[in-house]
């Protein structure tokens, strides 16, 4: 959405001047992650029932305290302008800017076990080396139907080396064999 694109470079933009951009950024993914576990507070912002001074009023009691004010104010401004229904977006446009802006790559690391925190060091130097980034974020899941082996994905790739695929290759492989007969 390019609103929300927008709207979250100019959120940047003054949060860099106020020197925020970090507060910023984790309030962002903060607000984002209670919107996503809590349904009847996202549903209460995508309502077109409830007025949007309404809404201001009652995001800014709930956040007032723990947000910084750059966001509370873009709230109000959102709410008067009745696009607080777009929150959800600008928040994910705001933590992709500053990933960007910040050379920041965020990986996912499945494997059927978990990874020692010495693997698991030597795996993100790998990637910040491939990638050329900066910081590697790590997101790590266990799926113990992998059998061995990990699946890593970053924005733009994906290696499998997991034994739960190398099988389903083989049995792809043993089936045409077979059918060919």
């Amino acid at each position: 959405m390019v609103a929300a694109h927008r709207y979250a470079q100019a959120i940047l933009d003054l949060a860099q001047t106020q020197n925020a951009t970090e507060e910023v950024y984790k309030n962002a993914q903060d607000l984002l992650s209670i919107l996503k576990a809590n349904r009847d507070l996202y549903n209460f912002l995508k309502s077109p029932l409830i007025k949007s001074d309404k809404k201001e009023k009652i995001l800014r009691n709930l956040f007032e305290k723990n947000i910084h004010s750059i966001l509370i104010q873009f709230i109000a401004i959102l709410c008067k302008r009745r696009r607080e229904n777009i929150l959800p977006e600008i928040l994910n446009a705001i933590i992709s800017e500053y990933k960007q802006r910040n050379n920041i790559i965020t990986a996912q690391l499945i494997t059927a076990f978990k990874f020692d925190e010495e693997l698991k060091k030597s795996i993100i130097e790998k990637i910040k080396k491939i990638k050329n980034a900066s910081q590697i974020e790590l997101q790590e899941i266990v799926d113990e139907s992998l059998i061995g082996g990990f699946i890593l994905k970053t924005e733009s790739n994906q290696i499998d080396t997991s034994i739960k695929t190398q099988l389903q290759h083989l049995y792809q492989k043993f089936i045409q064999t077979n059918s060919l007969n």
